[in-house]
């Protein structure tokens, strides 16, 4: 899954917020593999808005494979006008996926696993 748009627009126009999670090279994936020493995945989660500065943002991960799910939000607000806000984090092997709100609303979404180590 990848970005979701919060604003219409023209198809071209770029979204106002985008959310994504990305690897130690910052590159966006959705597929991150355990260290074989911690057993986790360090991965950051990256927030943007490219309009506005300040924003407050709630972020939400949402771990989907255990039952029931488990969800830890939390929150964070923006530096300046479309500078990535990084969360660096640290996932165990499972499949996640990470809800960014503002105001209520649903901004930006993205899904990913971790691999156990040599997976």
């Amino acid at each position: 899954m990848s970005l979701l748009p919060a604003s219409a627009g023209a198809a071209s126009a770029s979204p106002r917020f985008t959310g994504e999670v990305t690897d130690a090279l910052r590159n966006p994936t959705h597929r991150l593999a355990a260290s074989a020493s911690t057993g986790k995945a360090v991965a950051d989660l990256v927030f943007v808005d490219a309009k506005q500065a300040h924003t407050t943002v709630r972020t939400c991960v949402r771990r989907r494979d255990l039952s029931p799910p488990t969800r830890t939000c939390f929150t964070l607000t923006t530096g300046a006008a479309a500078v990535r806000s990084v969360t660096p984090l640290r996932f165990p092997p499972g499949r996640y996926a990470v809800r960014w709100s503002v105001g209520g609303d649903v901004v930006a979404r993205w899904r990913f696993v971790v691999v156990p180590p040599g997976g």
